[in-house]
């Protein structure tokens, strides 16, 4: 389903990122249809941890809506002079006017610094926002053209550290991440409230449950049991729909590969079975088997893709007669470095 392009103006004015109406036709009809969409202002200014309510209008016809049917908008800054880009989601939108079919809805957006730049309207969505993996998408309609002028004043930027890099296979492993103002690069001077949940609960978040506090410096160290570096690591600063800054990442992992030619010599112009694996998640990663060129050059001969099992198999093609030297050698995939096999020989006869 491609986007609608939504505009109108803010009042008489027409004002950067206020909003709003005019539709265009549709190849085929929604349940949900956006008819409009109105901030209350054109900019906003946000500093620090901080967030700034700015209410969101939505105009809407929605088949399926129930009398007390709420709303909520997704909203995205793509533009932002951040790392990276923020996703916002409003506070559940109310019925103001009209009926859950064919009504008007009002809420807040809860805006972060780190939204800082443009924040776009993506979405209206029919319901209450669930960040649960598992949770089926509601209806929605996307919307193109609406969008929040935002200044974002010391935004905050999460650092991490871990206790060895890359976290060897078997071994727990600590991190210490920092909460600092990315303008001045030090910390905010008081203790942070902060999510630091482990696996898929780092792309759920909702709310503040379960925070705990940094120290005065922004600081919190989190220990890890072994198993949990095949899982995301985060931290986040809750906001109260999504969180209002995360680092989510998985820990670096070396690049460990075994490899095994099914024989040692072979007939020249037959192929020898190179079979092995790879440790880790590296299902999708390339492996190139090389043969020696030389006294340290290492030429690529053919290439795979590493299985959902972690293993892969690539034909050697015997060319000549003597003996050769092979490897099979893993590009940085991931968070998996580079890595190389152990290299074994195989004599054409």
């Amino acid at each position: 389903m491609k986007p609608r392009s939504i505009v109108t103006a803010l009042g008489a004015a027409t004002l950067m990122g206020a909003a709003l109406s005019a539709v265009p036709a549709q190849a085929e009809p929604l349940d949900l249809q956006v008819e409009s969409v109105k901030f209350d202002r054109a900019s906003v200014a946000v500093s620090s941890l901080n967030t700034v309510p700015v209410t969101i209008t939505v105009k809407a016809t929605y088949k399926l809506g129930k009398a007390d049917q709420p709303m909520y908008v997704e909203l995205n800054s793509y533009e932002s002079k951040h790392t990276y880009s923020t996703q916002v989601f409003s506070e559940p939108l109310k019925l103001i006017d009209g009926t859950g079919t064919d009504g008007t809805w009002q809420g807040k957006v809860n805006v972060p610094s780190t939204a800082d730049g443009r924040l776009d309207v993506g979405s209206v969505y029919a319901g209450v926002l669930d960040r649960s993996l598992k949770a089926k998408t509601p209806d929605n309609d996307p919307v193109t053209g609406v969008s929040l002028a935002v200044t974002g004043l010391n935004i905050p930027k999460i650092t991490r550290k871990l206790s060895v890099s890359p976290v060897p296979f078997g071994k727990p492993y600590s991190i210490t991440w920092q909460v600092l103002n990315s303008t001045t690069g030090k910390p905010y001077g008081s203790r942070l409230k902060v999510l630091h949940p482990k696996g898929d609960a780092c792309l759920e978040a909702k709310g503040s449950a379960g925070a705990v506090l940094t120290n005065a410096a922004g600081v919190l160290v989190t220990q890890h049991a072994a198993a949990e570096a095949d899982k995301l690591n985060c931290l986040l600063i809750p906001g109260t729909q999504a969180p209002i800054d995360s680092h989510i990442q998985l820990v670096p992992r070396p690049g460990i590969v075994a490899a095994t030619p099914d024989r040692t010599s072979a007939k020249v112009g037959t192929t020898v079975s190179v079979k092995g694996n790879v440790a880790g998640i590296t299902y999708g990663c390339t492996v190139n088997l090389q043969k020696l060129s030389g006294a340290t050059a290492w030429r690529t001969l053919r290439s795979t893709k590493v299985s959902v099992s972690s293993r892969y198999t690539l034909p050697a093609a015997i060319t000549a007669k003597g003996k050769g030297t092979y490897r099979v050698q893993l590009p940085a995939c991931n968070n998996t470095l580079a890595g190389v096999s152990r290299s074994f020989t195989i004599t054409g006869v």
